[in-house]
């Protein structure tokens, strides 16, 4: 039930964003974490760049959250 009122939900957000600029392009970008918090690195900073965020200094002490 709740994955039915979700894609509803997206469908008329979408619907509305598209009405007043229909030349604009959507697309969803997931962030999927794993045990403790854990994500796959490369895929983080690709996900970042799609949404044009600067990334930060990679260092192997510091944890991605």
């Amino acid at each position: 039930m709740k994955d039915a009122e979700a894609n509803e939900q997206h469908k008329s957000i979408i619907g509305a964003l598209k009405a007043p600029a229909p030349e604009w392009e959507f697309e969803q970008i997931n962030f999927v974490v794993g045990n403790r918090g854990s994500v796959v690195e490369s895929d983080l900073y690709t996900k970042l760049n799609k949404l044009d965020i600067q990334e930060g200094k990679k260092t192997s002490s510091s944890p991605i959250m």
